[in-house]
């Protein structure tokens, strides 16, 4: 009998500390952390340089398709000379995320995932991590040594490209209830706290 692994795709606000929560997992559940590195990956399945999934990323594309990005870089066709589309790009990043779920534990950061691997509803969990705007803002100055306007500008920016990439391939809308298992507020419970509550739950989830 094969092996089930479990996949855990977390949504998250910039600012709200869900990639410290995606990593806090990963480290206490052993299962792989993909993020940036996912870029990579899906670059290596493709063939295409992994340059033109940096500019095209979730956070950078400031259209509805992170995709639509790629057409400058790559011409009209493939390298087998095909024409290539944005639907046949977005099957690269979800071909890699499901090849990934197929073979190992893991956490998945943004990207869609939740919907992506939504053929697997027993063997995945799906989290959203939010914060309040000041908690975010906050945040943003201490890590990134930046101040409160330039921060909230970020913000800004950051939750509509998110959004905007989410919900351009979802039927679900980013950042809502319905669209995951969870939703916690980091800043009610504080990060500690939100990252031991969210260990809970996939342990609960999966029965670990």
């Amino acid at each position: 009998m094969p092996q089930t692994h479990y996949a855990i795709a977390l949504g998250r606000q910039l600012g709200s500390g869900g990639s410290e929560v995606a990593k806090y997992l990963s480290q206490q559940l052993n299962f792989t952390y993909y993020d940036r590195n996912l870029l990579n990956a899906a670059a290596e399945k493709s063939g295409y340089s992994s340059d033109i999934f940096e500019r095209s990323d979730e956070e950078k594309s400031s259209v509805h398709s992170f995709l639509t990005n790629f057409i400058p870089f790559l011409g009209t066709g493939d390298y087998y000379g095909n024409p290539v589309d944005e639907d046949a790009l977005f099957r690269i990043l979800s071909e890699t995320i499901r090849g990934i779920a197929e073979e190992e534990n893991c956490i998945f950061v943004g990207r869609c995932a939740e919907y992506i691997l939504r053929d697997r509803p027993k063997q995945l969990a799906s989290i959203f991590i939010s914060a309040d705007t000041e908690s975010r803002i906050l945040r943003l100055c201490e890590r990134r040594k930046i101040k409160p306007e330039h921060a909230r500008k970020l913000i800004i920016t950051n939750d509509k490209r998110r959004a905007a990439f989410h919900d351009f391939y979802s039927t679900r809308q980013w950042g809502r209830a319905a669209t995951y298992d969870i939703c916690l507020n980091s800043s009610r419970l504080g990060m500690e706290e939100t990252k031991h509550f969210a260990l809970e739950y996939i342990k609960r989830r999966f029965n670990l």
